[in-house]
């Protein structure tokens, strides 16, 4: 078989995505390789089919248990031969895995790198044919990496102790440069072949929403996202608590995973969360690489996290079955403080902590920076961002932008009047006309600009400041307590030579109304009474066979199947994730939905030729399928509410979500008979006209004007 062939029997997909092919065609040809490539990127599938392919086993080396039961659950359900060895597994079974691998019964091998300390076992282990070493979440190699595991130092000397060197393949989801030379070194990949897609993540939303209520947002958001499997990350294990406690007292179910609890109940909120009993998981980064779940819809950080590193590596868990997904940093200064005392009360040396802070410093002008967050991130990681995403946070409020010029100048002068010897919250402090101690001792209530925005809370003044670093206006200087001084950027505008735009203090507010209500479903059209039909079906099975719903099929295959509407085996087929392994196992079973669907849609259409205002013409978007008669605008009202009702019944939603009564009432007088007509009356947007506005105006077309 080719890859090919490969990827739509067992994977259920007729392409690949960039540079997979490429990967997979490299390894093959029995060369070394080190792939950086970002999560959702589809790494699994790179070295999965070469090991499919190859004569003998492979051993993927991964660093977490539950990632590993997820990916040979996932590989079990395509009738993929692969398991697992770690700390979980007894020695005895252990040892029978080996055989099995020996055998040829098993072709993919997890392995914790904790079994390559010399044993018995791994004296065994060298007597099994080795085709390929896989080196998952490589960057655990790298002492410059944010997340170093020492046991990943030992890879390379089992490597080189095997009797026969198999091919060494490495991935991960991000590295910086000083990364990518530590794992070449370290993994023993000098002359490897280096694969480096680029890291943009385009079905990802990014927000910050900064100095906001925390608990009553992410409650907010949380309820109006129930439907929606999510996680939340905080920055230590006592916020993981007081968020769960949070969750559970407004009636959520919700689970909480930390380093602190025992291994068996963080096993079972794993489990939970994976089988969608919880839909919600509070966390620490210990729950980082360990999520295999490909249907997350949002990643919410609680705390800002250490590093951009750590953030994209732990947002990227959201969305990894390529269908829409959000994530939001919740921030305000408090946090860059929690990091600080973190890296402070470090083992780490100077030159490491030093390190820390620079990135700690790139992950606060993430959170500040007014400009597109999606080019922010990549342009970090070394990337080129071409021009702005158009729908982070960021981008949607840059429509709310106004001249800052005056405030910003306020700003500026304050900073500059104090000569590089103070911080944000000092410079917050005077211009908000604080009587604090610090300041009237120093004699600061004396300067010209104290009080000078005493009207607006000092949080927003603080807020504003940080984005005046981001975005190259001022800059911070200074460690661990930074101090702010100017840049030629600000000596321009206090010369008058430029302006400042930005959002006008508390926009913030706004945004985070924005960001709640937003709902992901709005963007795809397939979610509704079908979609929820099919989920439905997918966690019967899941629970029949005890594994995890997004095993048998993403939502991303679900939203393609309810698109796609197969009425057929062989319609069905052509779903996106649907191989020919889960075509015979399921397929009938979710078939059996769209035929139920599609009777009851004929039906629907019964109705609709029966109904006297119609006579014999049928529910088509199309003008010669709409009624001819009928002069008066209240039966041209009934034909279009009729037509509303029908397509809230098709679709599974509120008859208003289409249109309101009124609305059609206006639309009934008014006939437009172009969408810029049609968008002219009350209630109809963009959105709307363009998803029914050609049905409805074809209705109004075809119905004649009243009698002069």
């Amino acid at each position: 078989m080719t890859p090919g062939e490969v990827l739509k029997q067992y994977f259920g997909y007729d392409s690949f995505r960039p540079v997979q092919e490429e990967v997979i065609s490299t390894i093959l040809k029995k060369k070394d390789i080190l792939a950086i490539m970002p999560t959702g990127a589809g790494k699994s599938i790179c070295f999965q089919i070469p090991a499919m392919m190859f004569p003998h086993g492979s051993i993927i080396i991964s660093p977490l248990i539950s990632l590993m039961k997820d990916q040979v659950e996932a590989l079990t359900e395509q009738g993929i031969l692969a398991s697992y060895v770690n700390s979980t597994v007894p020695y005895d079974e252990a040892i029978e895995r080996l055989r099995d691998m020996y055998r040829g019964r098993i072709k993919i091998l997890y392995m914790a790198p904790e079994k390559l300390e010399p044993s018995y076992f791994t004296d065994c282990l060298a007597q099994v044919p080795i085709s390929m070493v896989v080196i998952d979440e490589a960057h655990c190699v790298s002492q410059w990496g944010h997340d170093f595991r020492p046991s990943y130092r030992k890879i390379k000397t089992f490597i080189d102790s095997l009797p026969k060197k198999p091919i060494v393949t490495a991935f991960t989801a991000t590295a910086t440069p000083a990364v990518e030379e530590d794992m070449k070194k370290s993994l023993g990949l000098s002359h490897a072949e280096i694969f480096r897609t680029g890291l943009d993540r385009p079905n990802l939303s990014f927000r910050v929403i900064r100095d906001a209520d925390k608990e009553a947002l992410l409650l907010r958001y949380v309820k109006a996202h129930k439907k929606e499997s999510g996680i939340i990350y905080c920055a230590t294990r006592k916020a993981v608590d007081e968020v769960h406690d949070l969750l559970k007292r407004a009636g959520i179910r919700a689970g909480r995973y930390h380093a602190g609890m025992e291994d068996e109940e963080r096993r079972k909120a794993q489990e939970d969360f994976s089988y969608d009993r919880t839909p919600v998981m509070a966390a620490t980064n210990a729950f980082g690489m360990g999520i295999d779940k490909s249907n997350v819809r949002y990643v919410i950080h609680y705390h800002m996290p250490k590093s951009l590193e750590a953030y994209y590596q732990e947002a990227g868990r959201a969305g990894r079955d390529g269908a829409s997904a959000e994530c939001i940093l919740l921030y305000n200064g408090r946090d860059s403080g929690i990091q600080r005392y973190l890296i402070d009360q470090g083992n780490q040396d100077e030159e490491q902590k030093k390190m820390d802070y620079h990135r700690l410093n790139a992950m606060i002008d993430y959170c500040q920076t007014t400009a597109c967050l999606r080019n922010f991130i990549l342009t970090y990681f070394g990337e080129k961002a071409d021009k702005p995403c158009g729908h982070c946070g960021n981008c949607e409020s840059g429509q709310a932008k106004v001249d800052v010029t005056d405030t910003a100048a306020l700003i500026f002068k304050t900073v500059r009047s104090l000569h590089g010897r103070f911080g944000a919250s000092t410079v917050a402090d005077i211009l908000a006309g604080s009587r604090a101690k610090a300041v009237l001792d120093r004699k600061l209530d004396e300067l010209p600009t104290y009080g000078k925005l005493s009207f607006v809370k000092a949080r927003h003044i603080k807020s504003a400041l940080n984005s005046y670093v981001a975005d190259g206006y001022l800059v911070r200087e200074g460690e661990p307590y930074p101090v702010l001084r100017l840049t030629n950027k600000a000596e321009d505008v206090l010369e008058g030579k430029a302006n400042v735009f930005g959002l006008a203090f508390g926009a913030e507010d706004a945004m985070a109304d924005a960001a709640v209500e937003r709902k992901l479903a709005a963007r795809s059209p397939v979610h509704g009474s079908l979609f929820d039909k099919l989920r439905s079906l997918r966690k019967e099975i899941a629970s029949a066979e005890h594994v995890p719903p997004f095993v048998v099929f993403s939502d991303a295959t679900l939203e393609d199947m309810a698109v796609i509407s197969p009425k057929t085996l062989e319609e069905m087929s052509t779903v996106r994730g649907v191989g020919e392994f889960k075509l015979r196992k399921y397929g009938t079973r979710f078939l059996k939905i769209f035929l139920e669907e599609a009777d009851k849609d004929e039906k629907l259409r019964e109705t609709w030729r029966k109904n006297p205002i119609f006579k014999e013409t049928e529910p088509e978007d199309t003008a010669e399928d709409m009624p001819e008669e009928e002069p008066s605008s209240a039966a041209l009202f009934a034909q279009l509410k009729f037509y509303r009702n029908y397509l809230a019944s098709k679709k599974g939603v509120p008859v208003n979500r289409i249109f309101t009564d009124d609305t059609l009432s206006e639309m009934a007088r008014k006939r437009p008979e172009t969408k810029e007509e049609l968008r002219a009356i009350r209630g109809i947007g963009p959105k709307k006209s363009a998803e029914y506005g050609d049905a409805f105006i074809n209705i109004i077309k075809s119905s004649p004007q009243s009698a002069e």
